[in-house]
């Protein structure tokens, strides 16, 4: 069976993913769109983005790219996945889980996750890298 390219529902970064064996639904912890340091270079231990297809055939390969918005074109990470559509659905929902470790982000400033299928891009979730003010006021 050949491939359709799927309809991408959502791109979303967080924490962890937590996945109930029984019932295959997910919870996703501690959403984000950013991260704070005072520094840069900054290492980042985990991150996980979680995406959702639907509209699919067959055996998709779908693939996530980190770039720095300013050097849209250079990748600093891309990681590859398979997305298996089941014959019988053709609506069916399917998810995809990408974990990151220890990336190291290099810069302030805005970034883009790219979700791609045979290089045709699907969605895009902007991400940015701030630097901590040292006049905040800290949490009681």
């Amino acid at each position: 069976m050949a491939s359709i390219e799927p309809l991408c529902l959502a791109l979303v970064l967080c924490d962890t993913v937590i996945e109930d064996v029984r019932t295959r639904n997910k919870s996703l912890v501690n959403m984000f769109n950013g991260i704070l340091s005072p520094a840069v270079p900054v290492r980042h231990d985990k991150l996980c983005a979680f995406a959702a297809f639907t509209g699919g055939r067959g055996e998709v390969p779908i693939s996530l790219r980190l770039c720095y918005d300013k050097e849209y074109e250079r990748d600093l990470l891309t990681l590859g996945g398979l997305v298996r559509f089941p014959a019988d659905n053709p609506h069916a929902v399917v998810d995809i889980v990408f974990e990151i470790r220890g990336f190291v982000f290099p810069r302030f400033g805005a970034y883009t996750f790219e979700l791609s299928c045979k290089g045709r891009p699907l969605m895009t979730r902007r991400f940015a890298v701030t630097q901590t003010r040292d006049d905040a006021p800290h949490g009681n």
